[in-house]
């Protein structure tokens, strides 16, 4: 996932983002998937503009839809042998599903989307849901997707979905044909479209209800990429200084308030720990 907005531990006030990355995270962490949450800003990390990215042509701010293709390019980077991209206000709905199953009719292709359906035309690709087999092709690809020069499009609606539609057909693309916008039963993924902006937090809501996913602990649990897209800074919510299970050992009084594994000993020593004096180890 990427998103240019933090992630909340408050259930009660949580926008849509947070309870998405929350139910991404369970269902990756059923299958042994790593899940990882990126948040691109532009410049200043405090700051959460809905413009965090810039056109590399014309120097325009962009919409922080387009910053995605930056946090992509950042994983292709990585040791891994595929990623998979999904929106913020898209989840993974069958939780018994796995990733292999359902890409497995299209393992020829290297860069795989769902389709738009309702909304366009069935062929076209969806840019809210990706997979990508890493290498220089699916790089190039990412390149190209974000050097598309739309200016109208760096602000306006739909963004990098628009630039997709520029230049895919230049690649091999697989394109699945799956409903991701509607209810259909025995769907693999629900992506709650932005003209159903005030249905997204009651649904995921009660998505997590539904599958008793304990909000508080999970969302302590996720990786946090943050990274500046017009430098090379680059934080992460693991903290090599912090030797979680020594912290918890030592402090039993996190263990008595629910802070049990080490993606929740990181997020408490970043956020309190240190604040109050305590030591990493």
């Amino acid at each position: 996932m990427s998103d240019n907005r933090n992630l909340d531990a408050n259930i009660d006030s949580a926008s849509y983002n947070s309870l998405v990355a929350a139910i991404n995270y369970e269902y990756c962490k059923r299958h042994n998937y790593e899940f990882v949450y990126y948040r691109p800003y532009l410049n200043n990390r405090s700051e959460t503009p809905l413009y965090n990215c810039i056109d590399p042509k014309t120097g325009d701010h962009r919409h922080a839809s387009w910053s995605k293709l930056l946090s992509t390019s950042k994983v292709l980077e990585s040791s891994y042998d595929y990623i998979v991209y999904i929106d913020s206000d898209c989840i993974f709905k069958d939780f018994n599903q796995s990733l292999e199953n359902f890409f497995q009719p299209y393992s020829n292709y290297q860069i795989l989307f769902l389709n738009n359906k309702p909304c366009h035309d069935d062929s076209l690709p969806c840019a809210g849901f990706y997979a990508l087999r890493v290498n220089k092709y699916t790089k190039q690809f990412v390149r190209d997707w974000y050097a598309v020069n739309l200016r109208g499009k760096n602000r306006d609606h739909a963004w990098e979905q628009d630039a997709l539609w520029q230049i895919y057909r230049r690649y091999k693309v697989g394109i699945i044909d799956s409903w991701m916008f509607r209810e259909v039963e025995g769907q693999f993924l629900r992506h709650v479209h932005s003209f159903d902006n005030s249905s997204r937090v009651p649904y995921f809501r009660s998505f997590i209800d539904q599958k008793s996913i304990n909000y508080f602990n999970t969302i302590y649990e996720i990786k946090v990429v943050e990274f500046n897209t017009n430098g090379s800074e680059v934080f992460t919510n693991e903290h090599r200084e912090l030797n979680w299970q020594k912290y918890l050992s030592r402090y039993p009084d996190l263990g008595a308030a629910g802070i049990h594994t080490k993606g929740m000993a990181i997020r408490h020593w970043i956020h309190h720990g240190k604040a109050e004096g305590r030591k990493p180890s």
